[in-house]
């Protein structure tokens, strides 16, 4: 299957949450500037440290930009990184390649450090056809590196503050993004030459990095972004278009993001709980579970999101909606191109492979064995309100109103190596498995 995989990929610079270093660099800051809330953009250090403490105290994730070079190479400075491959695309391109595809990849700014974290099997376009990515950096001479920081915290980490410690609710981690390419969501002329020209032989498109646009030019980048996609659906109207919405940055440009879909439309959409909430900030919702049910007990609110993405689908009017959380994977879509126990299928195969991430530091790795007791729980009160459990394994359907509702638990990392890029990881293995279920159906 030829999947094309845009817009961002990057380097992650990962740091690991250490008492000594990050109080070194609280101590550097104006500790009367640190107001432990998430900033619209980070233009000092204690813009930083403010939506990091912000993050750590509520167990949450967010991604915001850093407004300067000068302080990216500040932060660059203060602490001891350990390189991974980042971005969207460039996660989910590794993935998709591992397992057989054939991802297409936008790269404008492919330097050799990061081509060597990508999968050989990853095509990169250069002058009208596809190239293994070191080759393609070799050939585009590309010397500016595109680096998030993006600092990782563990459940009970605790960091020191003048107004007392402040402990992690839960595993999580914040990114700090200086990243003039991604931001712009730019991409190269090769590669919107060959996806325009090859668009036929294309079984899919899984997009994301909207969420990267800062405030004051989020419209102009989003236009011929938007435009592009709009023009693959039209020339090939059986193309699957997943796109993967990130953590914006403000509800003005959620909004917008989401009026926009309807010029495509993709197929579907997926997010996290946090973003599920943006989202749906001025959405009704429709009450796809009995009447009856209870109120959710379990705490992990997957009642709620199940309605939330439902009102967000009828909104948007697509095809599926899917909210990947740490404790499972909820979907929500019509009936008739994939059968309940297809997508149940898929969300396995997409929760299995975040778990090997997290538990091994690769999507090829082993994953655990024992599954989340949160999604557990929350299965056992989706069966009760009508729900199939899956046969001999785990996961639950509901066909209801000419929807089909899913609710798949994780499993559980307890010593996680990584945490970031699950969700990429996730939603790439369940795109992948779907597609192939859906062309299985159309041999």
């Amino acid at each position: 299957m030829n999947i094309i995989c845009a817009y961002p990929v990057n380097l992650d610079a990962v740091y690991d949450l250490e008492e000594e270093r990050i109080s070194r660099f609280i101590q550097s800051a104006d500790p009367s500037r640190i107001k432990i809330k998430l900033v619209s953009s980070i233009k000092s250090r204690e813009d930083l440290i403010s939506s990091l403490f912000y993050c750590i105290q509520h167990g949450s994730g967010a991604e915001i930009l850093v407004q300067s070079q000068r302080l990216a190479e500040e932060i660059e400075a203060s602490f001891s990184w350990q390189f991974h491959l980042g971005g969207n695309a460039g996660i989910m391109a590794n993935l998709l390649a591992s397992l057989g595809a054939r991802p297409i990849l936008n790269a404008p700014a492919l330097e050799p450090r990061l081509a060597a974290l990508l999968d050989p099997g990853v095509g990169i376009p250069v002058s009208g056809s596809l190239m293994e990515p070191i080759l393609a950096a070799e050939r585009q001479g590309t010397r500016s590196e595109v680096l998030h920081f993006v600092f990782q915290f563990k459940e009970k980490d605790c960091i020191p503050f003048p107004q007392g410690p402040i402990a992690a609710a839960k595993d999580n981690r914040f990114i700090a993004t200086y990243d003039p390419v991604n931001t712009k969501m730019a991409s190269s002329q090769d590669f919107d030459t060959y996806s325009q020209d090859h668009i036929q032989e294309i079984d899919g498109a899984i997009l994301s990095g909207f969420h990267l646009a800062p405030l004051d030019q989020y419209r102009e980048i989003f236009s011929p972004r938007i435009e592009q996609i709009r023009g693959w659906r039209e020339a090939n109207p059986d193309l699957l278009i997943h796109l993967e919405m990130g953590s914006f940055q403000s509800p003005e440009v959620i909004r917008h993001f989401l009026s926009l879909l309807g010029r495509i439309p993709p197929d579907s959409l997926g997010l996290n709980e946090d973003e599920l909430d943006a989202a749906t900030a001025k959405c009704p919702y429709p009450d796809i579970l009995p009447s009856s049910a209870p109120a959710d007990i379990s705490g992990s609110h997957w009642q709620e999101r199940m309605q939330k993405a439902a009102g967000l689908k009828k909104d948007l009017g697509i095809f599926r909606v899917s909210v990947h959380t740490r404790d499972y994977i909820l979907s929500i879509m019509d009936e008739g191109k994939l059968t309940a126990r297809e997508e149940l299928l898929a969300l396995q195969k997409g929760a299995d492979s975040a778990a090997a991430l997290a538990a091994t530091g690769s999507a090829k790795g082993m994953p655990p064995d024992e599954a989340n007791p949160t999604g557990l729980e929350a299965q056992r009160e989706f069966c009760q309100q009508g729900a199939i459990a899956a046969n001999g394994g785990r996961g639950a359907t509901l066909q209801r109103n000419g929807l089909v509702v899913s609710l798949m638990p994780s499993l559980l990392a307890r010593e996680p190596k990584i945490t970031v890029g699950l969700g990429d990881t996730a939603t790439a293995a369940t795109f992948y498995h779907e597609m192939q279920a859906i062309k299985k159906s159309h041999i």
